[in-house]
C-alpha cells in the first residue's frame, strides 16, 4: 500500500512538472515585443524619469497575461536630461536590444531621434507639453501631454475665480515656456489682470533685485513658469523675500524637491492621474504620480492592446499600422480619465490645478 502511494505521488509530481514546462515553454514560443524608454533616471531630473519608468512597470503587470499573443517586456536607458546624449542611446536600443517602441520625455528629445525611428521604422512616442497645433516630427511619432493653451487658461481661470489681480510672473526663456509666455500674456489681458511678465535665460542664479522690485510696484500674487535648477532658486528666493504660498503658483513640481520645503504651494500641472492612479503609484512605488506617470501607463497599455488587435500570426504589426491604430481611437478613457486624439497625432489631457499641504499632493481644481 505505501509503494502504491509513493508510486502515485511520483506520478502526480512529474505530470505536474511536465505541465508546468508545458506552460513555460508555450510562453517562451511567444514573440517577444520589447517597449523601450529613455528616461532622465539620474541628475536633476531623475524624479521625472523615475515617475514615467514606474508608470510603465505598473502599466505592464496589469495590462499583460500569458494568454495573450506577445510577451512584453520594458527596457530602459538614462539620458540624465542630456539632448547630445539622445541619438547614440537610441541607436544602442534599436540594434542591440531590438526594441519594438521607443519612448521618452519631451518632444524636444524625441526630435533628435525621430530619423532614427522613421528609418528603422519604430514607433516614436514623446511626453511633452505642446501648442495645440502642433507639427507632427516623426512619420511613426505621436504626443501625449497637456497643451499650452490649456494650462494658461486653467491658470488664469484660477486668478480670475479667486478675485486675485497683481501678479508677477517669471518665466523662464526656455523651450515650450516662450510660447506659453506669449499666450498666458494674451489671456491675463482679456480677463482684465493686472501682470507683469519677468522672462529670464537659463543659468540666471539671482532674483533678489527683481523680486523686491516687483514687490515695490504693487505685486502681491507670484508665478514661477520654469525648470530645475533655476525654478528651485526663485522659489527660495521669493520665500526668503517674504512671500506667502496662499499667493503662490508654480508650473509643475515634483514631490521630493517640495516635501522638503514647501507647505501650502499650489503648482499648475498636466494631469498626473485619476485619484485612485495617484494613490496607487504612491503606495506601491513611494514616488509622486506627477512628471508622467499616467502617460507613460498609457504608453505601454495603449501599445499592448494595439499589438493584440493587430496580432498576425508568425509576424509583428508594423509602426504605420500601430500609430494609424492608436490615431483612428479618437476618443478613449486612460488613467488622466478621458484622453482625446487629435489628427496631428497629439493625445491631450486636461491640466489640474493642485496644493501642496501636510505632506501630500491634493487636487483643488480639475
Amino acid at each position: 500500500m505505501k509503494k502504491l502511494i509513493l508510486s502515485l505521488c511520483v506520478i502526480l509530481t512529474l505530470t505536474a512538472c511536465k505541465d508546468e514546462k508545458k506552460n513555460v515553454a508555450q510562453a517562451d514560443t511567444r514573440p517577444v515585443v520589447k517597449l523601450g524608454a529613455i528616461l532622465p533616471l539620474t541628475g536633476s531630473q531623475a524624479p521625472m524619469g523615475e515617475a514615467a519608468k514606474a508608470g510603465m512597470q505598473k502599466a505592464l503587470k496589469e495590462n499583460t497575461n500569458p494568454n495573450q499573443h506577445y510577451d512584453y517586456q520594458l527596457v530602459f536607458e538614462d539620458n540624465q536630461a542630456k539632448l547630445p546624449s539622445m541619438p547614440t542611446i537610441a541607436n544602442k536600443m534599436v540594434m542591440q536590444d531590438n526594441i519594438d517602441v521607443l519612448g521618452t520625455i519631451t518632444t524636444a528629445m524625441a526630435r533628435v531621434i525621430a530619423p532614427i525611428s522613421d528609418q528603422k521604422e519604430k514607433v516614436l512616442y514623446a511626453f511633452s507639453i505642446e501648442q495645440e497645433k502642433y507639427q507632427r516630427f516623426g512619420k511613426y511619432a505621436f504626443t501625449q501631454g497637456t497643451s499650452i493653451e490649456a494650462l494658461s487658461d486653467k491658470f488664469v481661470e484660477s486668478f480670475a475665480k479667486n478675485n486675485q489681480d497683481n501678479i508677477s510672473i517669471f518665466v523662464e526663456n526656455i523651450g515650450v515656456l516662450g510660447p506659453l509666455t506669449s499666450y498666458l500674456k494674451t489671456k491675463l489681458n482679456e480677463k482684465g489682470i493686472n501682470h507683469k511678465i519677468n522672462e529670464f535665460n537659463p543659468g540666471e542664479t539671482d532674483f533678489r533685485i527683481a523680486i523686491e522690485k516687483t514687490k515695490a510696484d504693487g505685486y502681491t500674487n507670484f508665478g514661477v513658469f520654469a525648470f530645475p535648477p533655476e525654478r528651485n532658486i526663485i522659489m527660495k528666493q521669493l520665500l526668503e523675500a517674504g512671500i506667502s504660498y496662499n499667493n503662490f503658483y508654480s508650473f509643475s513640481l515634483d514631490m521630493d524637491y517640495v516635501a522638503e520645503n514647501y507647505d501650502g504651494i499650489k503648482t499648475i500641472t498636466y494631469n498626473c492621474g485619476t485619484e485612485d492612479f495617484v494613490e496607487s503609484i504612491q503606495k506601491e512605488y513611494n514616488i509622486d504620480s506627477t512628471y508622467g506617470s499616467a502617460e507613460f501607463y498609457d504608453f505601454v497599455s495603449m501599445m499592448i492592446e494595439a499589438y493584440e488587435a493587430l496580432y498576425k500570426e508568425g509576424q509583428k504589426p508594423t509602426a504605420e499600422e500601430i500609430v494609424s491604430y492608436i490615431h483612428n481611437k479618437k476618443e478613449f478613457p486612460c488613467m488622466s480619465g478621458q484622453c482625446v486624439v487629435h489628427s496631428n497625432g497629439f493625445i491631450i489631457n486636461d491640466p489640474i490645478l493642485r496644493i501642496y499641504t501636510n505632506n501630500k499632493w491634493k487636487t483643488i481644481e480639475e
